[in-house]
């Protein structure tokens, strides 16, 4: 008895936009999934629910670039912004559904100053631009695990500074909405689009800074 099943193949884009875009996220995951491999580091398990939460936006914006519905928000089905794509190939949500999304949060229009968090507090930051999370390790110094944006799309460690506005006066140790926020991270300066939203979730987690340091290193 024949079988006459058609077996469709996936296709994999190789060329133009699709291809670009294709390349830049297979490429991160291939980054991530080293980078989880090797993490293996008694106390390391923040850090590693970090990639792997940036490994599943990772492999979702995958999944929609060969279902051919990438490019489109996930909740309402109209077109992302290409600016928007640009600054992250794995985001899922045009501007008004990320803003709706930012607005629901209880804490989102709090500033936020360091030396009244604990460590291991995660500070979920909003930009105009992007998304960044913030895994605070010493509130005294602003040390923390920074990821997120198109330059910081792992996990790196480094320096919240304080935010302010050209011309304006300048907020050591504090985040504030609308003002730009200044951090250095893997030896180099940062400077956010301004802040939209803030949002703290609380650790109680006892480790000391200790611990997650020898995880780094």
């Amino acid at each position: 008895m024949s079988d006459n099943r058609t077996i469709h193949l996936v296709e994999i884009p190789i060329g133009g936009k699709s291809g670009s875009v294709w390349n830049r996220l297979h490429g991160e995951r291939e980054d991530t999934c080293e980078t989880l491999a090797r993490l293996s580091e008694p106390g390391s398990d923040i850090y590693r629910e970090l990639l792997q939460a940036r490994l599943r936006k990772i492999d979702a914006a995958l999944d929609r670039l060969m279902s051919g519905s990438y490019g489109n928000c996930s909740q309402c089905g109209l077109a992302i912004n290409e600016a928007s794509l640009d600054v992250d190939p794995a985001t899922s949500l045009c501007l008004d559904c990320s803003a709706i999304s930012v607005e629901t949060k209880a804490s989102s229009t709090t500033n936020v100053v360091l030396g009244e968090l604990k460590p291991f507090d995660t500070i979920l930051l909003h930009t105009h631009n992007s998304d960044y999370r913030i895994l605070l390790l010493d509130p005294k110094t602003g040390r923390a695990l920074v990821d997120g944006g198109s330059y910081l799309p792992e996990p790196s460690e480094g320096f919240i500074i304080g935010s302010g506005n050209p011309g304006s006066t300048f907020n050591a140790g504090e985040i504030c909405i609308g003002d730009r926020l200044e951090m250095c991270v893997t030896e180099k300066m940062f400077l956010t689009s301004p802040v939209k939203s803030v949002e703290v979730k609380q650790n109680e987690t006892a480790e000391s800074i200790e611990t997650i340091s020898a995880a780094l290193h």
